[in-house]
């Protein structure tokens, strides 16, 4: 027994002799090293070896205990060579070391449903083919997205929101701040999408061509109308404004109430995987949503005036004179609907960020958004303009108000 105390506690002596001298070797290495395991069966310069190579490559936990379980295979191996124990674990390790580096290369990307078809299948895989980057999209409706990046929950290199003006959300106090600059780059409408079997499809057609004003149609009894749920989605929100600016257009008092009730109305909220196939099977007579979702969903729609579909930078002023504030007390003000992009302050790729960034806004991405649905902005700054990197300044045209 006193032996093996005298065998580990030599061993302890050993290990702490070696840790600080890999501090003292490697003091911007900033944490412990890893290879403790290997420690007990390497000589202390290939294990300071060993740890210079692992902070350089900035290796994460299990990427240092495969090559540490590298190493310890090389000795177990009995080589004689002094040489031959260094480079063995090093070989045996290749394969976390790869791993390790390409996860670090993944741009991970949150962004909304609207826009997540033209990433998916024309510029997320143009981008990787052109750069190497791997990306990882997260997918949910903008209010979901930046309360779950508030909260700590999500912490993308990338976040791309419907509605520009929720990055404000994200410019919190210094200790929850996630984000000190965005930019606005895209611009959008809200349209009426209809079912072309609905039992209504007569009076849409006659509406589209502007024979029957559009709003006639939805009070028609027994119509289905459906919008998107506004305390998680943008588009939910812009579906109230159009009733509430058409209300004061069209100067019918009563309109809104009339059509969708309540702003809360569960009953009325449009499921996107549940209800495109009720929409087109005609079970569906109706929704208000941004025009992409038309497109992208293949059903015919009409499109709203201006005074209404929020798509028009003029109108700025009368947009404004509508809001809407969810159950969390999150105002959201009418604005022209218009698509923001930022690298949160929690980025973990900020190179892969930035070129994607760039990749998203140029000219090759830009036609193919504009295909889409999407119209082109006048891509401007807004927050703090002097924390936008570098590298993605020359793409600003105008400057935003903080």
């Amino acid at each position: 027994m006193g032996r093996y105390r005298s065998d580990r506690n030599a061993t302890g002596r050993r290990q702490e002799r070696e840790a600080l001298a890999s501090r003292a070797l490697f003091p911007s290495c900033g944490r412990a090293a890893p290879l403790t395991i290997a420690s007990s069966h390497l000589s202390l310069p290939a294990i300071l070896a060993l740890q210079k190579v692992e902070c350089i490559l900035g290796l994460d936990a299990q990427a240092a205990l495969l090559l540490s379980m590298g190493c310890m295979l090389a000795k177990e191996m009995d080589m004689k060579l002094p040489w031959l124990p260094l480079a063995s674990c090093l070989v045996l390790g290749l394969v976390a070391l790869q791993d390790a580096l390409a996860q670090d290369r993944v741009v991970r990307v949150a962004l909304p449903g609207t826009i997540e078809p033209v990433i998916l299948s024309h510029i997320g895989p143009a981008f990787t083919a052109a750069t190497g980057y791997p990306l990882e999209l997260t997918r949910a409706p903008s209010i979901a997205l930046v309360n779950r990046i508030v909260s700590g929950e999500l912490r993308p290199d990338v976040y791309i929101s419907s509605d520009a003006n929720q990055m404000k959300l994200l410019f919190g106090a210094a200790e929850n701040e996630r984000a000190r600059w965005y930019m606005t780059v895209l611009r959008s409408r809200t349209a009426l999408l209809y079912s072309p079997r609905s039992r209504f499809a007569d009076d849409f057609e006659t509406a589209r061509a502007g024979k029957l004003p559009w709003y006639e149609v939805l009070l028609r009894p027994g119509v289905v109308l459906k919008r998107p749920d506004p305390t998680v989605d943008s588009g939910g929100y812009r579906a109230i404004f159009v009733f509430e600016l058409a209300e004061k257009h069209y100067r019918i008092p009563g309109l809104k109430q009339r059509i969708i009730g309540v702003d809360n109305n569960e009953s009325q909220y449009f499921d996107r995987m549940k209800d495109y196939p009720l929409l087109r099977n005609g079970s569906i007579d109706a929704t208000v949503q941004f025009v992409t979702n038309a497109l992208v969903g293949g059903v015919p729609y009409i499109d709203l005036p201006e005074e209404v579909d929020q798509s028009d930078p003029a109108r700025a002023e009368w947009y404004a004179t509508v809001s809407y504030t969810n159950p969390r007390g999150q105002t959201f003000q009418g604005a022209p609907a218009s698509y923001g992009v930022t690298i949160p302050i929690t980025v973990e790729n900020a190179v892969g960020a930035e070129a994607f960034v760039r990749f998203f806004l140029s000219e090759p991405s830009l036609n193919k958004l504009e295909r889409a649905g999407f119209l082109r902005a006048e891509i401007a700054a807004a927050g703090d303009q002097n924390a936008i990197p570098s590298s993605l300044r020359s793409l600003i045209k105008e400057r935003s108000r903080p």
